[in-house]
């Protein structure tokens, strides 16, 4: 090994060291924080509930006045007040008394159980009750879901629906978040042509720019450059200086092999940037390199839009991760079984595309190459096929990231 080409785990640890996230945050409607990563932790201010409720509709009575109820022997109560969710009561309950109470609404003291209202006559003011109940049968308790001052999420989070409801619940109406990773996102060669306009003779549509920018979004990145370069060098420069200026990190596709018009580490080089690395010991995509230029991360990826895909989840997520500081945009490896075989050798690890599904995973049988995209529609993981490994059969395990 040369010191310019490494594993995808060397890589990693490389782009760790300089991928530093700064301390930026700023304060956002909860209605707006979906995706965000949580610069403070979610506390509960009170307990939720805060009162004990009712998960039914029916009547709220003490289980030791129901202590004989049954179908041939009901117990008749007399009906004190009626509640609704959102109401409050206005007494409690004594003995032979009961509050026709509706979901969710608040249990008067007095009362440890509610009975169904199919266990009843229904009646509003005498109700005759033939079920016997133990004591906190039907109940829910103050702070059932939590208590004041557990520690509902924990900061470096990133927000999803299930968060974002649990913020609610606890009465946050905004929070703190940290300040979005800026991206740059530039494709070059003269190939390209942008969705919309008249392809030349020789030129194929752009797809990884959109491809690219749009994962940075998913992942929680602010795209504020998307340019597509053509392979002229002092243009390359331009652009290559204008994102450094402008975004935390950097993301290229194409010009990083050995062509004639593969230029863009030339220019790199030329603007006095430090690479990491040159080249990773994976396929597809091997020359992918890693710099830093003018204090910017750049990862500059092949220009086939398979290739690409691979290495912006093994490598430029990972960066993004690191600078949002969010372990859980972090690629993980996780064991499925194959339910497709695969008998192609490796001489390095390799990537393939494939679904998986309760941890059983297939894999398209066509439209294998770096530069086919389409075959990744429906695709949810890589499926990695480690070096020297020959032969793997249907059942087999394998590891896999989700993507």
């Amino acid at each position: 090994m040369d010191g310019k080409t490494v594993t995808v785990n060397e890589a990693q640890e490389l782009i760790k060291k300089v991928a530093v996230r700064e301390e930026k945050t700023e304060e956002v409607s909860l209605m707006d924080a979906g995706g965000r990563i949580l610069a403070e932790e979610i506390r509960a201010w009170q307990d939720n509930p805060p009162f004990p409720k009712s998960p039914y509709d029916g009547y709220a009575v003490r289980a030791e006045d129901i202590r004989e109820a049954g179908k041939e022997t009901p117990v008749c109560l007399r009906v004190v007040e009626k509640l609704c969710a959102g109401e409050y009561p206005k007494r409690g309950i004594g003995p032979g008394e009961a509050t026709r109470i509706m979901t969710g609404a608040p249990i008067p003291n007095g009362a440890d159980t509610v009975v169904k209202q199919e266990e009843t006559d229904g009646q509003d003011r005498e109700v005759r009750i033939r079920k016997s109940q133990n004591p906190y049968e039907n109940y829910c308790p103050a702070g059932e879901d939590f208590r004041t001052g557990d520690l509902l999420i924990e900061k470096g989070t990133r927000l999803d629906a299930v968060r974002i409801g649990i913020a609610s619940a606890a009465g946050y109406h905004s929070v703190q978040v940290r300040k979005k990773v800026k991206i740059a996102v530039l494709t070059t060669g003269n190939e390209l042509c942008l969705p919309g306009r008249t392809l030349r003779p020789g030129q194929i549509y752009d797809s990884s720019l959109f491809m690219i920018a749009e994962r940075m979004r998913e992942l929680g990145g602010e795209v504020v450059l998307a340019e597509e370069v053509p392979d002229e060098e002092e243009t390359i420069r331009t652009s290559l200086r204008k994102a450094a200026g402008c975004a935390d990190l950097v993301v290229t596709t194409g010009g990083v092999s050995v062509g004639e018009k593969d230029l863009v580490k030339d220019v790199l080089q030329q603007e006095g940037a430090k690479f990491l690395f040159e080249h990773v010991l994976a396929k597809p995509g091997s020359p992918t390199a890693c710099s830093v230029l003018q204090g910017t991360l750049v990862v500059s990826l092949s220009g086939n839009p398979f290739a690409a895909a691979v290495h912006m989840e093994l490598l430029v997520r990972y960066a993004a991760a690191c600078l949002l500081g969010c372990e859980d945009l972090l690629p993980k490896e996780e064991q499925g079984i194959l339910m497709t075989a695969f008998h192609k050798t490796c001489k390095t690890d390799r990537y393939i595309r494939g679904r998986e599904e309760s941890g059983r995973i297939t894999i398209p049988q066509d439209k294998e190459k770096s530069g086919i995209l389409s075959s990744m529609n429906g695709c949810n993981c890589l499926v990695k096929i480690e070096k020297g490994r020959e032969r793997i059969e249907k059942g087999e395990q394998v590891w896999y990231i989700r993507i």
